[in-house]
């Protein structure tokens, strides 16, 4: 212990005696340290705030923040769950779920009860919701909800059995048709018009949307413009000039303009882009037109794309003439006549 003591002492008559410049240099030093970690510290928070200038930058328009679950929170619900199946969508069967994007939709619940659904719902699957419907007992269930079996109050037979019903129903939906069709379809007549279609001129241009019947597919995002270059009435100077601005677009043995987009989340998009460009070029080809009237127009991806198509039936071997067998009318066995004949009798 006393040389413990000894040791301590000499260390304290040390650090008392240590000399000016040593000292200095100490101070020096940890000055240094100290201006490192505050520029440290401050090339940390410019790249924070460079982070969070470009994040705020982002509008709820954007593609940008579709793919940016973490910044989704703050955002109304209604928002957020636009932004969900956006992403949803956009993403297809590469889409997984994440713990960012869950805790961006639970930010959105007022309380526990609620965040508690929205995990319930996040997490769930098309059998969770198919179980989770208490109100039709499927087991007891016969037809369209008309006739269900109470469990508590057996059958008294004072009722007609399902299949009866049914054969009532029926009845009654014919009747109700026959009503109709004797007091109320010849109302109808004198609303009566010449059928006029519409000229192609009026109405040039068709817009073709695809629709995916109970699933969500990007493709249903997909718009595909047509027209007849004929039906815009362009002069033969700017309707050469449009067809040389089209390129590949055009056929030129059918006369139509095939343009598709699928560039935007949404199809109304995709038309009003296909709409702006065929407005682009209408605008064009009317601008000094007789500049490209000695441009030759360019065939080849039409010769090639019906080249494509004939090759697939170049192969075609006609049926020998040797292997027909002609029938005559009298070889019959069987007269038409006399069975539709005896089947009028009956």
């Amino acid at each position: 212990m006393y040389t413990a003591r000894l040791s301590h002492t000499s260390r304290l008559l040390a650090r008392s005696t240590r000399s000016a410049p040593a000292r200095a240099f100490s101070a020096c030093s940890q000055v240094k340290q100290e201006k490192k970690d505050t520029e440290k510290d401050s090339a940390s928070l410019d790249k924070s705030l460079q982070k969070a200038a470009r994040d705020s930058a982002i509008s709820l328009s954007s593609s940008q923040l579709i793919h940016r679950p973490e910044l989704w929170k703050g955002l109304p619900s209604s928002v957020v769950v636009e932004l969900y199946r956006a992403r949803v969508i956009s993403l297809g069967k590469n889409y997984k779920r994440s713990e960012t994007e869950l805790k961006s939709i639970l930010a959105c619940a007022a309380n526990p009860l609620e965040a508690q659904t929205l995990y319930n719902i996040y997490n769930s699957t098309e059998a969770d919701i198919y179980k989770a419907d208490s109100e039709t007992d499927y087991d007891n269930y016969v037809t369209e909800g008309e006739y269900m079996e109470d469990p508590l109050e057996p059958y008294g037979f004072d009722e007609y059995p399902t299949g009866a019903q049914d054969i009532v129903r029926d009845f009654r939906d014919l009747m109700a048709f026959n009503r109709k069709a004797a007091f109320e379809l010849p109302q109808l007549a004198q609303f009566r018009k010449e059928y006029k279609p519409t000229p192609r001129t009026e109405l040039p241009v068709t817009y073709k949307y695809t629709r995916f019947i109970g699933e969500s597919h990007p493709g249903e995002r997909k718009v595909v413009l047509q027209l007849k270059v004929k039906d815009l009435q362009l002069s033969a100077a700017a309707e050469h000039k449009f067809k040389l601005l089209a390129g590949s677009r055009y056929d030129h043995k059918t006369d139509v303009l095939l343009m598709s987009s699928d560039r935007y989340l949404e199809p109304a998009q995709n038309a009003s882009f296909l709409s702006d460009v065929l407005d682009d070029l209408v605008r064009e080809c009317n601008n000094k037109p007789e500049e490209y009237a000695d441009v030759p127009l360019d065939k080849r991806h039409t010769f090639a794309k019906y080249s494509k198509k004939q090759r697939k039936n170049k192969n075609y071997i006609p049926f020998p003439k040797d292997w027909e067998k002609p029938q005559k009318a009298d070889e019959r066995t069987i007269r038409l006549t006399s069975v539709v004949d005896a089947a009028g009798k009956l």
